[in-house]
């Protein structure tokens, strides 16, 4: 009995522990993929299916004409996702936040 009980609360303490974990690091990873997301709009609509998950930049797409950024922001703005990239793998949420800003700001995603 006191040992399933035992067992039930660190169950439960692990349980607790790990779903307010994810919560900060999801944050920056929303992040990320809002970014992508933005990134990916700012090219034309004639993708194929199977290039859905592709990148844009390599994919050699045209910017649509109403674009909000240029190809030099773009590569901006690719270069700091790619560092909050690498923070957020390393569980650094602050530092993966403030590398996000810009791309954020360019791309207006609030």
């Amino acid at each position: 009995m006191i040992g399933s009980r035992l067992l039930h609360t660190l169950l439960l303490a692990s349980f607790l522990g790990l779903t307010t974990t994810p919560a900060s690091a999801g944050s920056c990873a929303e992040d990320i993929a809002a970014v992508d997301k933005a990134l990916r709009s700012q090219y034309g609509e004639d993708r194929k299916w199977w290039q859905v998950i592709a990148c844009p930049v390599v994919l050699d797409g045209q910017l649509r004409k109403d674009a909000i950024v240029n190809v030099e922001q773009i590569k901006e703005i690719s270069y700091f996702r790619n560092i909050a990239y690498m923070q957020h793998a390393r569980g650094d949420d602050k530092m993966c936040k403030e590398s996000m800003a810009k791309p954020k700001r360019l791309l207006r995603v609030w």
